[in-house]
């Protein structure tokens, strides 16, 4: 590894991560295609598990395998004190289709930065949380790993995420499912269309200003 240092703790900081990743391409870029290879379902990608978790354990770090009650998530914990900032990776796959939303690069990705930043956590003062957090193509896979405390005390989290083009940021923070129930109320729409209430409409201006919001 290249030790030449400058004044910028920062600067040395940022030189160190980025050969600390060029060191590991080669195992990150075969673990991605070995994720890819063998796509697996929510809270079954026990093949990635095993993987993920030998990579984290061969660099020297330790590793909870079966992390939060669930045997295909993982955590490891670098650094004793300072904000623990939280890596996450994923790497489910969809049905039919595999890893048509990329989780293997994901998965690989948050390998490669977590590793990256614990060889500098220590001498900034940060803690680094690499969490394997399987079943996002529904499971809710994160939601029970923060029920059961993986996310406690940490700072900030974050992960990456494929796709044809640069983004330089992304405006949704979060996702909610719900269900909306249109109620209409019959009326006769010649003598007395004022009392009347037409459920279809009410979903159509709905739909419409929910796209419109895109």
């Amino acid at each position: 590894m290249n030790q030449k240092t400058s004044k910028d703790p920062v600067e040395d900081a940022r030189r160190h991560v980025c050969e600390r990743v060029d060191e590991l391409a080669s195992i990150l870029v075969e673990a991605s295609h070995s994720i890819h290879s063998n796509p697996e379902l929510n809270f079954e990608e026990h093949h990635a598990h095993e993987l993920l978790t030998g990579i984290l354990e061969s660099q020297g770090l330790r590793v909870e395998r079966g992390a939060c009650g669930l045997s295909t998530a993982f955590r490891s914990d670098v650094g004793e004190e300072g904000p623990i900032i939280a890596v996450l990776c994923e790497y489910d796959a969809l049905p039919v289709i595999g890893h048509a939303c990329g989780h293997n690069i994901i998965a690989t990705a948050g390998i490669g930065a977590g590793l990256a930043a614990a060889a500098v956590a220590r001498d900034l003062g940060g803690r680094i949380r690499i969490l394997g957090t399987p079943a996002e193509e529904g499971g809710g896979g994160k939601v029970i790993m923060a029920e059961r405390g993986a996310f406690e005390d940490v700072a900030a989290a974050m992960m990456v995420h494929p796709a044809d083009a640069d983004l330089e940021n992304i405006t949704s923070l979060a996702i909610q499912q719900c269900e909306v129930t249109y109620e209409g109320h019959a009326a006769h729409a010649a003598a007395a269309p004022e009392q009347g209430r037409n459920a279809l409409d009410a979903m159509v201006l709905g739909y419409m200003n929910v796209a419109a919001l895109r």
